[in-house]
């Protein structure tokens, strides 16, 4: 969808364009989607966190692996749930409800897996701390 135009059916003309439009997509999730905000914010918390624990290089990598797998799934599940609602015109639907709570599910696991990891990655530095 063009910036100008809201009726744009033909693919974008520059890579400007298509910047943009990811761009207007990426915050219409941040200021739609309730979930979306909690996970940005858990999100920098495990960053300052990080920060604070002089975590290692391998470390890092495995806390924005699971930053931005859970940032894509949240998203994926935001498109899954507007698909939905666009399809069935927001009415009840058995189906309809079934994709809905698989793609939260998927959001479920995904996050359930990076509590995991930041728990062994964050629990021995902190232990360390309280006890040493």
């Amino acid at each position: 969808m063009a910036l100008k135009d809201k009726k744009q059916t033909e693919k974008n003309h520059t890579f400007l364009q298509s910047l943009l439009h990811a761009w207007s997509g990426v915050v219409r999730i941040f200021k739609q989607e309730r979930n979306m905000r909690i996970h940005i914010f858990l999100a920098v918390l495990a960053i300052i966190v990080a920060a604070v624990l002089q975590i290692s290089r391998l470390e890092w990598y495995w806390i924005i692996a699971c930053i931005g797998a859970v940032l894509i799934t949240e998203t994926f599940n935001t498109i899954a749930e507007n698909l939905v609602d666009l399809i069935t015109e927001k009415n009840y639907s058995e189906l309809g409800k079934h994709i809905k709570d698989m793609a939260a599910g998927a959001v479920l696991i995904c996050a359930l897996f990076s509590a995991f990891i930041g728990v062994c990655i964050f629990m021995p530095k902190i232990w360390n701390l309280i006890f040493h």
